[in-house]
């Protein structure tokens, strides 16, 4: 009996102190765990108990009470920050890219972008065009091929959403070329017409923000001033030669297209 008191009141001595500053750790799985906290890591923290030092992960944690203001403890580590598109713009001012343009004739582009502020931006996009005719042997008849290099100022008008409306304008630079056949068995015939001039256009789309990126755009685009020498005159009436290159030539005088980029922002 004697032995079993002793023990009893020298568990009182111990157990005091430690529940008078008692720290308690509610974990996730409704367990407790009680004791002094040590030490608050960003990813751990360290509670001495009577079994001794105890080290429990953040990700366990659901709250801790007895933690003084200045060690307050998250269940978890500390999130990083959402970046806005107007950080991401201020920190990461250039991008490059490349991808398919859809309009009257398939193209390829090539364009840089140049964050300006947190909500602005200089486009610049340098697109090539083609499309041909062939007559009954494969052999290529009419040629058409166009060139355009642009610039607009793009503006986004919602901080998170990547939505962006825009204008500017640009040269553009198109050639048509017909051939005659000689195993039609006609003298070979050939005449080039060139179309070129400046075009103002407007372009309303979507921009990924960070690192590698997908735009994707719609371009409205007319000419203001150009010149032109194709006549229709030249083109022989055989077959249907002439309503032909009369197509490809309407199609070169048709700017407008959708734009759809890859890039990558640094």
């Amino acid at each position: 009996m004697k032995f079993r008191a002793y023990q009893f009141v020298l568990a009182i001595f111990v157990l005091i102190p430690l529940s008078a500053g008692a720290e308690t750790i509610y974990l996730k799985d409704g367990s407790t765990i009680t004791g002094k906290i040590m030490n608050v890591g960003p990813e751990e923290v360290v509670i001495s108990t009577v079994v001794g030092e105890i080290t429990i992960e953040g990700a366990k944690i659901l709250r801790v009470d007895g933690v003084a203001a200045t060690s307050e403890v998250s269940s978890t580590p500390e999130a990083s920050p959402i970046k806005s598109y107007s950080d991401l713009h201020m920190q990461q001012k250039n991008g490059l890219g490349f991808g398919p343009s859809i309009s009257s004739m398939l193209g390829m582009t090539l364009f840089y972008d140049r964050n300006l502020s947190s909500k602005s931006q200089l486009h610049v996009q340098l697109i090539g065009s083609a499309s041909s005719r062939s007559n009954f042997w494969g052999e290529q008849l009419i040629k058409a091929n166009r060139s355009m290099l642009l610039t607009t100022y793009r503006y986004f008008p919602a901080e998170n959403k990547g939505f962006y409306v825009g204008a500017g304008g640009g040269l553009a630079n198109s050639t048509l070329t017909y051939n005659s056949s000689v195993l039609s068995g006609s003298t070979p015939y050939k005449y080039t017409s060139h179309l070129k001039g400046v075009f103002v256009l407007g372009e309303v789309g979507w921009q990924g923000k960070d690192g590698y990126y997908f735009n994707v755009g719609l371009q409205p685009a007319a000419y203001i001033s150009s010149s032109d020498n194709y006549d229709a005159n030249n083109i022989p009436n055989t077959s249907n030669h002439r309503s032909s290159a009369n197509e490809e030539h309407d199609k070169l005088k048709t700017l407008s297209q959708i734009s759809i980029g890859f890039g990558w922002f640094f």
